[in-house]
């Protein structure tokens, strides 16, 4: 039964991939074109040094923007960057609720610092305790909100460069010491170990 699962979903992911790649479907409708020129290329979901970096300065980005469509926007974003799109995903799910309690003040103070040298901030100081219904937390949170966010953006343009270059440099380190260990022994090596 598994191995018909497993066949069966195969047969289905290759059918659904035949069927967006189709040169008649692609000539048709550009929406399809756009779709398997970014979505579909194989650069986007095998990890190379540049795509993961990639993928990681990406997600890094969304991550801190606490926004219900983190996944969407970095799959989308991915594909148009041209990076890793598993990578850009699997970095939305750093902020969770977990996370989400030392994430929201964080983002909130930067914001805060950030935009107080643009205009006047909110005087009134964040709530700790929120009310039970969305209404009313909607109305303690409607001025602190945009505050937040610019310090989402302020933080992911701060934090993305550096996964980059720091996910670029791991990559090459690993793949420079996998190379390194896969090479023989020189001859000369040998005889003076025995």
């Amino acid at each position: 039964m598994v191995d018909f699962a497993k066949g069966y979903f195969r047969r289905s992911v290759f059918k659904t991939y035949r069927f967006f790649k189709h040169p008649r479907k692609l000539k048709t409708r550009p929406v399809m074109r756009w779709f398997a020129r970014h979505f579909l290329d194989k650069r986007v979901w095998r990890p190379t040094q540049h795509t993961f970096a990639g993928g990681m300065a990406i997600g890094s980005f969304i991550t801190l923007q606490l926004l219900p469509i983190q996944m969407p926007s970095a799959a989308i974003l991915a594909a148009v960057f041209r990076v890793n799109i598993p990578i850009a995903i699997i970095m939305c799910w750093v902020s969770n609720p977990v996370t989400l309690a030392a994430l929201v003040p964080l983002e909130y103070q930067v914001g805060k610092w950030a935009l107080a040298f643009l205009t006047e901030v909110p005087s009134t100081p964040f709530p700790t305790k929120f009310p039970d219904d969305m209404a009313a937390m909607w109305l303690a949170l409607k001025e602190h909100t945009p505050v937040m966010l610019f310090g989402g953006v302020i933080l992911g343009a701060l934090l993305s460069p550096i996964s980059y270059i720091l996910s670029y440099v791991i990559w090459g380190s690993i793949d420079r010491w996998n190379k390194y260990r896969k090479q023989p022994a020189l001859p000369l090596e040998k005889a003076a170990g025995e």
